[in-house]
């Protein structure tokens, strides 16, 4: 079989997350962050939806935005279980791994960690199993 038929294999990523930036792969993430950004990170999305808001998604790595302004998105979401079957949700879950200061976060629960200027949100509700996570802006940090 020809090597160019073969499926090229995603990369798992690894998400850093400190008190007020996060690194994918090691590169640095701020938020709000834009458009540009994500791209030079991820690589082109493979797929954006233009609706009431632009739905921006990276099939390949289970993530996904929405925004109003490609240069003010104020988070990202991860999904890790395809229980949302809507057309937002991403064809793949993200396999990669997830840290919070050089700890790992697994699937067990959590409600929100804020951190600083950057916050780890549950996607899903309280009853029934987390289907992934946000992380975005803090609306709770306030500068001293």
């Amino acid at each position: 079989m020809l090597s160019f038929f073969k499926k090229k294999k995603v990369k798992d990523l690894v998400i850093k997350c400190d008190t007020d930036i996060i690194h994918i792969d090691d590169k640095p993430l701020t938020f709000p962050t834009s458009y540009d950004a994500l791209t030079q990170i991820l690589g082109s999305p493979s797929r954006e939806l233009k609706k009431s808001n632009n739905y921006i998604i990276w099939d390949q790595y289970g993530i996904f935005c929405g925004c109003t302004d490609n240069d003010n998105i104020l988070s990202i979401n991860i999904y890790q279980n395809k229980k949302d079957k809507s057309e937002y949700n991403t064809k793949q879950q993200f396999k990669g791994k997830l840290f919070l200061n050089d700890d790992e976060i697994t699937n067990t629960e959590f409600g929100k960690i804020p951190l600083g200027k950057v916050a780890i949100h549950r996607l899903g509700s309280e009853n029934e199993i987390r289907f992934g996570f946000s992380i975005g802006v803090n609306r709770d940090y306030r500068e001293l």
